[in-house]
């Protein structure tokens, strides 16, 4: 049971230039009081996303110090959300570059670039050789501004690509592409803000516009914030094109364009990913007087393409992970989405597990895919369960680059 995907640290590089432009912005401030000013700003913009949910163009995106907090604390955790969405695009999901023409990416509501630069990168440690053309739209134009100007001062990191920023109001409708198709559509944390207070009819036609600027072989990467309503309505509107509108094909976060079963339903739980991540020493720093957590990330995913999903058995043989791993007295058990559509409970004996079996399982994220063999159905047919270790693999579960080592030598202790 080893990684599927080791995923590439957070660029030292890009870490390195916001804090250069923070401490160039205040020059005449100690450090300490440049990250007091940031820390009240990360206050301000917790409570704008998680709270107020207001997204003022003439305030977000256009203060020096939102931007630079941003940038210090909240871009680095786009980054990683994005890298993990086009991870499992690119190794679990069947998406397909081009074959030697260029990949053309368009990045709605980019901000200043933590998902479209995100993906420049991860596609070069792919080893990803064609050139790479990125299109970013934001109502920032210094959002704009800052991402060119990361694209020009790292361009080892994604050489061979270029970048180019249009200052739009998403809100409105979306500039008609009259030739061009995008390999990959992006939208980081953006889709709930650009259609905030928009009824099903409203995101359905907003998003048909989007699919329209879709190769026949491109994916949509949608990322949204953890939040009942939000992540319930990205659903809604993504099972609403898959069902209605012709040739369209949902990716994830399921099996076999599955809808999600959450939210149509009176529950309390929601489809939502859960992925642990590191911080680096400076995020622990500004993160330490205030608690914020900084070492998962949540968030709502879906993909949508043009293309029919990858097929499954309808059984309960593959199923995603939706719940934590949870350990009673005498079993271990965890909640799935299996490939036919319904939600299991896995269950395991913890008497057939070694200590070591046990932590392995234990940290299984929520959004790894995993592959049951000889599960077997009890008198509940919604308890599967599993006799033994060896009977679980992976399907998909990205880890980060920075945890392996460690990780390895734990996995490779049992296997």
């Amino acid at each position: 049971m080893k990684p599927t995907v080791i995923l590439p640290a957070y660029p030292e590089e890009i870490a390195d230039w916001w804090w250069a432009q923070t401490i160039q912005k205040w020059p005449e401030l100690s450090e300490e009081k440049i990250l007091n000013l940031i820390r009240k700003e990360i206050v301000v913009q917790s409570d704008r996303f998680n709270k107020s949910r207001t997204f003022d163009p003439q305030a977000y995106g256009s203060r020096d110090l939102s931007l630079l907090t941003y940038g210090n604390f909240f871009f680095p955790r786009t980054w990683k959300v994005m890298t993990l969405a086009l991870s499992e695009a690119y190794s679990f999901r069947e998406w397909k570059k081009p074959n030697k023409a260029p990949i053309r990416i368009l990045d709605i509501g980019s901000g200043s670039g933590a998902s479209g630069l995100g993906a420049l990168y991860l596609l070069r440690k792919l080893n990803i050789e064609n050139s790479i053309s990125l299109e970013a739209w934001d109502y920032s134009g210094k959002s704009l501004s800052i991402q060119k100007n990361i694209h020009r001062a790292c361009y080892d990191l994604w050489n061979d690509s270029q970048i180019k920023t249009q200052r739009l109001d998403l809100r409105n409708n979306i500039p008609q592409q009259k030739k061009q198709r995008f390999d990959l559509i992006l939208l980081g944390y953006s889709m709930n803000e650009i259609l905030q207070n928009s009824e099903l009819s409203e995101r359905v036609e907003w998003m048909k516009q989007i699919l329209g600027m879709l190769s026949t072989t491109g994916l949509i990467l949608i990322v949204d914030p953890a939040e009942k309503e939000v992540c319930n309505q990205l659903h809604e509107t993504s099972a609403y094109l898959s069902t209605n509108e012709r040739d369209v094909f949902i990716h994830s976060p399921y099996l076999n364009g599955a809808l999600c079963p959450f939210f149509s339903e009176k529950t309390n739980y929601y489809s939502h990913e859960v992925r642990k991540i590191s911080s680096s020493s400076r995020i622990e720093k500004i993160n330490n007087p205030l608690s914020l957590e900084t070492h998962e990330v949540k968030f709502g995913l879906t993909m949508l393409s043009k293309y029919p999903t990858q097929t499954f058995l309808a059984n309960t043989d593959f199923c995603r992970l939706v719940s934590p791993v949870r350990k009673k007295k005498g079993t271990l058990s965890f909640i799935g989405i299996a490939a036919d559509g319904l939600e299991y409970m896995y269950e395991l004996q913890r008497r057939s597990l070694s200590a070591d079996e046990t932590k392995i399982l234990s940290k299984l994220e929520r959004g790894d895919i995993l592959h049951i063999k000889n599960g077997v159905k009890g008198k509940d047919p919604k308890r599967i369960r599993i006799s033994k270790f060896e009977d679980i693999s992976y399907q998909f579960a990205p880890r980060w680059e920075k945890l392996q080592i460690s990780t390895n030598a734990l996995l490779d202790s049992v296997t």
